[in-house]
């Protein structure tokens, strides 16, 4: 994995390679860390049926640009009260390749020009089959950077990429959410929050066996960790960043995995994450399960920071993630896809008609 920090490389990539894909990932959690949210843009849709039944039989139209997505999950206390992850035609969606702008259907991501700052706009609007509805309107606001995080690094090279655009950014907007089985609700949103764009020109799975994700906005830094396992080596990254997206601060290059254990699809995760450097220790108790999967699953996890020389000790809540890609492929897991992807070229499935059944799926 190339991994690299530019803004001014958020735009799509040229390029639509087989089994090829693309996202740009959004998430936040409030103040009080009552809402959370998180949304992904896909051209390219690596967890698609649909794609990887094209993909496995070398069709031509095993591409990216042929299957795009975007996946919305909103959690109030941890449990979800909206939720959809739904793949449009691609007549239905744009990907400038000059300027960070996506549209998938009706929902819309693109920069903002702003004198001294980075800033994204995302607005959705949806009606689901199960009578769900949402419309939002986010802003994602931090420093301009005037330099990469990372030094020595070539975004040009490499299959698989992952641009660090925006590891703290303050967020505000709101959630209008209402459905045949809740309220409609108002919600004003005002947090911190993280933006990241991965780029691969093969599947994921060529890569990389797993990994695990995560970012935590501490007082004074936000601590973001890439941990990838290979069938023969490692990469195991994580970093504490200044306030303004400017400086790594201070890179972990110790790393121990603990407390793994099995779910009830087979996957195999560890639960206890440790981060260190000479200075500095990191904790990470992979808790309340946001979602739990066949292939993946998403925490939000408690993270324990302390700095030794310092005498500083400080715990945050954040988001953490942890995929095995291969596992996607296993046909025996697909008909649980089926629930909880809605594909526009297709009815949708019995799940998706059922408000409670669909925010739930997994």
């Amino acid at each position: 994995m190339n991994i690299f920090s530019d803004f001014r490389k958020d735009a799509a990539r040229s390029m639509d390679t087989t089994g090829g894909y693309e996202w740009w990932y959004f998430d936040a959690v409030s103040a009080d860390d009552q809402f959370s949210f998180v949304i992904i843009f896909y051209r390219g849709n690596p967890f698609s049926r649909r794609y990887i039944s094209q993909l496995n039989s070398d069709s031509v139209n095993a591409r990216p640009s042929k299957f795009p997505a975007i996946s919305i999950s909103v959690y109030e206390d941890g449990d979800p009260i909206y939720y959809s992850f739904t793949e449009f035609e691609a007549s239905d969606c744009s990907f400038d390749e000059e300027r960070p702008f996506v549209e998938v259907g009706p929902h819309r991501m693109e920069i903002q020009n702003t004198s001294g700052l980075l800033k994204y706009h995302l607005t959705l609007e949806e009606t689901l089959a199960s009578g769900d509805q949402i419309e939002a309107s986010l802003t994602f606001k931090s420093s301009l950077p005037v330099d990469s995080l990372f030094k020595n690094c070539d975004e040009r090279s490499g299959e698989h990429l992952w641009n660090l655009v925006q590891p703290r950014a303050e967020v505000e907007g709101s959630f209008h959410i209402t459905g045949p089985t809740v309220e409609a609700r108002e919600i004003g949103f005002k947090g911190r929050g993280y933006h990241d764009h991965n780029t691969g020109y093969e599947p994921m799975h060529n890569e990389f066996e797993d990994w695990y994700w995560g970012r935590f906005h501490f007082s004074h830094a936000t601590l973001v960790y890439y941990l990838m396992n290979r069938e023969s080596d490692k990469q195991h990254r994580a970093w504490l960043i200044d306030n303004n997206n400017g400086k790594v601060l201070n890179e972990l290059d110790n790393v121990r995995l603990e407390d793994e254990g099995r779910t009830l699809f087979g996957l195999r995760t560890a639960h206890r994450i440790w981060l260190h450097s000479d200075r500095v220790s990191v904790q990470i108790q992979q808790g309340r399960l946001l979602d739990n999967g066949p292939f993946y699953q998403r925490f939000m996890s408690d993270a324990f920071l302390q700095i030794v020389d310092q005498d500083y000790i400080e715990s945050q809540r954040g988001i953490s993630e942890y995929i095995c890609p291969q596992r996607i492929y296993n046909r025996f897991f697909w008909p649980f896809v089926n629930m909880r992807i809605r594909y526009m070229a297709e009815n949708p499935h019995w799940v998706q008609q059922f408000p409670g059944l669909y925010r739930w799926t997994w």
